[in-house]
């Protein structure tokens, strides 16, 4: 589920960025115009990015703890930051419905590494 997860956030954020870098224009109807909140979130988005590729570069080389936790800790500051998304601009979005799919394999990934480490014999 792990590889799934990241795996997600790089199938969405890699052309993403692609996007924002080579036809920023193209990003106006679903992020607004190109503005400094705007790079801001590209920022982020890079940043989940390669925390995506760090954690499953660790998972794959032996280094299961440090890559799990990298992966705790950025699955659940998606899950806040994109369930905020829906409060603060409603499900009329695109970026929003995405954000909910995102928040839903996030939180089964999460619920199911838990319950890997929880579960009674």
């Amino acid at each position: 589920m792990l590889t799934l997860s990241h795996g997600l956030n790089l199938l969405i954020l890699l052309p993403l960025l692609a996007a924002f870098l080579f036809t920023p224009e193209s990003m106006t109807p679903a992020f607004g115009p190109d503005t400094n909140a705007r790079r801001i979130l590209v920022c982020l988005y890079a940043t989940i990015a390669v925390a995506s590729m760090v954690s499953l570069a660790l998972l794959a080389t032996g280094y299961t703890e440090t890559g799990r936790h990298i992966s705790v800790t950025l699955f659940a500051l998606q899950i806040v930051y994109k369930s905020l998304t829906v409060l603060f601009i409603g499900f009329g979005s695109s970026v929003v419905v995405t954000n909910g799919v995102v928040v839903l394999v996030h939180s089964t990934t999460l619920l199911t590494l838990y319950l890997s480490r929880h579960t009674v014999a």
